[in-house]
């Protein structure tokens, strides 16, 4: 197909056009593409597996450094307060069992640490390609890792990091509640 000058400028406008528009909106673009939000179906409770799977999430993540009780509770408070993150937690739970069964354990909560973390891998927060593949064809691992993994990292980078650094509690934490005296009422 011979293709005539009118019609090549046509579409070379167009594409200038439709290149030019994508350029300005390119942070709703890219919002779009890469923040994986949540769905808006409705917050509650926590199911005990699905926070025993996240509580295992949380340990093969930080590798058992850490005692999760705070990771917890921020879960459950997300999941009974912000639209979206009890499904979230609950697809997160069914994609890692499924997977540890593939992997021949019965479930994700009973396979060894190493195997959770090989798991976990998939999620993690990723860059280049990774990023671009899960925009278009694995937006549920884009979520896993902005609203699940990532947050762990954060809470631990605020929190547990510090004790582990040496400190005696982290920043906001009063110290006399970290670490109670001798005498104290709710020692």
């Amino acid at each position: 197909m011979i293709a005539t000058r009118r019609r090549f400028l046509a579409l070379f406008g167009l594409a200038a056009v439709a290149a030019a528009t994508l350029w300005v909106r390119r942070g709703v673009v890219a919002h779009w593409l890469f923040s994986a939000p949540l769905s808006p179906s409705r917050p509650g409770p926590l199911r005990d597996s699905t926070a025993d799977v996240l509580r295992a999430a949380v340990l093969a993540l930080l590798e058992g450094r850490v005692e999760p009780a705070h990771y917890m509770e921020s879960f459950h408070w997300r999941a009974a307060h912000v639209p979206g993150a009890r499904a979230l937690y609950e697809r997160f739970e069914a994609t890692v069992d499924r997977a540890a069964r593939r992997a021949g354990h019965p479930g994700f909560r009973s396979a060894p640490r190493p195997r959770q973390q090989q798991i976990l891998r998939a999620m993690m927060p990723a860059r280049g390609w990774t990023r671009v593949r899960r925009a278009f064809v694995a937006r549920d691992q884009a979520r896993y890792a902005r609203h699940i993994v990532r947050e762990v990292f954060r809470k631990f980078a605020a929190t547990d990091a510090w004790i582990l650094a040496g400190y005696d509690a982290w920043p906001g934490l009063p110290r006399a509640i970290a670490h109670p005296g001798p005498g104290a009422p709710w020692s």
